[in-house]
């Protein structure tokens, strides 16, 4: 007999499935994972699969470590339900429906189990969704021709610089790259935008507020991707490692036309040096483009890089000849110069700099003054919302600290966005609810509080900007994220016992004058507050 069994979700109606046997909730078996074990794992889905990624190259650039961000993504997703893998393995059905789970986790199992029959319902509305698509893209592509015309009647060489589809509030730009854009008015640096585009909506909302002419290059990619004559790889996979990389072949070769065709752009432009800020699948055919025609291709730090998360910057098991990485990279300060050289491999380490903040901190942080509380009642607690964590490792910190009546908690949101961190901490955890919440600028808010709080956010280690006490709390998923143990001998920063966490506070707060951490911090992580955004246009 032909064993089945079903994914599911429980949050859906299935009235058919109540008397099926061999149903499984997905949400029964997800797990949290750690970010390290994820990067070992792809690590070691690489290692394994040498001759693939050497057969797949681009002028003797190795175009398979372009996706090494994205299949690290799916060993986090794959580490989620691995539970829930293990006990189907081991029952060895033959057949697996997968109904109404969540796109990734469906991904996962299909590769995982790609020698078994795997049946999923097709995507709502696809023919519609693949419709809107083409047509969407269409557009965008006629809009970037039209940018093209006026720029290739420009006079003059250009910086092409790499961007994502924002437009912050007052700023004409992705608010990272303000600062930056300041600086090119003040040099005359004329430049043209590589935009990567992300939802329709925000295409049509930012031309009108961002008033100029870009290349919008991912509708390139998607009318390659469309046309192109699919291919199987050669080899059929014999194991899960094979299965996840194969699937990569037509992506590669996609990646190769679609680079063919934006070195062409490039030098119709006349493109000059090249800001990428950093490496990733994002900006790979961008990059690599770049470098082929010998474009001078620079980065810089944008965020609190660690190699644990951001593992595109890094990609410790790369060790191609040519580097895919940038030709020259800032780093903001001292440690991070010896970080980056002793973990990124994707550039040589000669070419990375110490450059300053790409947005140094408005306040003048050499003149602040010692630490000094705000109330002599209360400790004034500010929690920092965190994308891609969990709030169920977070709640029994919090659970813990608000026991006492001398901490005032609360929450600062991220900005853009409907924050999915709080609304899932308010849903779970009532005391949320009486938090005050903030949701501008860091700089804004910060000498309202005493303390941060967080597990990897970088805004937790911005406190020390501004004199504030940053507590890092310690998490499966990111673990000692900031490599905060090592700073200060006897006097571990890293809280990884919740029901400690309020004397770790207290400590902090009244011993700040004789542990001096704020400055500790401060300078390991932002150096001496230098113009970052003039060191990149002074590269160009």
């Amino acid at each position: 007999m032909i064993k089945t069994c079903t994914i599911t979700s429980k949050f859906e109606s299935f009235k058919s499935l109540q008397n099926r046997e061999n149903v499984f909730h997905i949400e029964d078996y997800i797990q949290i994972p750690s970010l390290s074990e994820a990067r070992e794992m792809t690590d070691d889905i690489y290692y394994q699969n040498n001759d693939f990624i050497s057969e797949h190259e681009y002028k003797g650039y190795k175009i398979t470590w372009s996706w090494y961000s994205d299949i690290f993504q799916f060993c986090i997703n794959y580490l989620e339900i691995k539970s829930l893998i293990q006990v189907i393995d081991e029952q060895n059905f033959q057949n697996i429906k997968i109904e109404d789970i969540s796109p990734q986790y469906s991904k996962v199992l299909k590769i995982f189990f790609f020698n078994t029959n795997v049946i999923s319902n097709p995507p709502k509305n696809l023919l519609f969704n693949n419709i809107k698509q083409i047509f969407f893209n269409a557009l965008v592509l006629l809009y970037s021709l039209i940018s093209m015309v006026f720029f290739i009647l420009r006079p003059g060489l250009s910086i092409g610089t790499y961007t994502g589809d924002f437009v912050y509030k007052s700023t004409k730009s992705d608010f990272r790259l303000n600062h930056l854009y300041e600086k090119y008015a003040e040099n005359k640096v004329q430049y043209i935008e590589f935009i990567r585009i992300t939802k329709i909506k925000n295409f049509f909302f930012n031309i009108f507020k961002r008033k100029r002419f870009a290349i919008y290059y991912t509708s390139i990619i998607f009318f390659i991707d469309l046309f192109f004559n699919k291919k199987k790889y050669h080899k059929q996979p014999k194991n899960f490692y094979e299965s996840i990389i194969y699937r990569y072949h037509n992506t590669n070769l996609v990646f190769n036309k679609s680079t063919s065709i934006i070195e062409i752009l490039l030098k119709v432009l006349k493109i000059k040096s090249f800001v990428l800020i950093s490496f990733s699948s994002r900006s790979a055919h961008l990059a690599i483009a770049a470098k082929s025609l010998g474009i001078k291709t620079i980065g810089i730090m944008h965020g609190l890089q660690q190699k644990e998360d951001s593992v595109y910057e890094f990609m410790e098991s790369y060790s191609e000849r040519k580097k895919i990485g940038c030709d020259i990279y800032g780093v903001w300060s001292l440690h991070y110069l010896e970080y980056y050289k002793r973990y990124c491999k994707i550039m040589d380490s000669e070419n990375i700099k110490y450059s300053g903040l790409l947005r140094p901190i408005s306040n003048n942080f050499k003149s602040l003054k010692s630490f000094q509380r705000i109330s002599i009642t209360s400790i004034k607690v500010l929690v920092i919302s965190e994308l891609h964590v969990s709030v169920s490792e977070i709640i029994p910190f919090l659970n813990s600290l608000l026991k006492h009546d001398d901490i005032e908690a609360s929450i600062k949101v991220r900005p853009m966005i409907k924050d999915s961190y709080y609304e899932d901490m308010k849903a779970v955890f009532p005391l949320s609810n009486n938090f005050k919440v903030f949701d501008g600028k860091i700089e804004d808010v910060a000498n309202e509080f005493d303390v941060f709080i967080g597990s990897n956010s970088s805004a937790v280690i911005e406190a020390s900007l501004f004199g504030k006490i940053s507590i890092l709390l310690n998490t499966k998923k990111f673990g000692d994220y900031f490599d905060m143990d090592n700073i200060l001998e006897g006097q571990p920063l890293l809280v990884r016992d919740s029901e400690l966490l309020y004397e770790y506070i207290v400590d902090r707060v009244n011993n700040e004058h004789s542990l001096n951490t704020i400055e500790i911090i401060r300078k390991r992580f932002f150096g001496e507050n230098e113009d970052g955004a003039q060191w990149l246009v002074e590269q160009l």
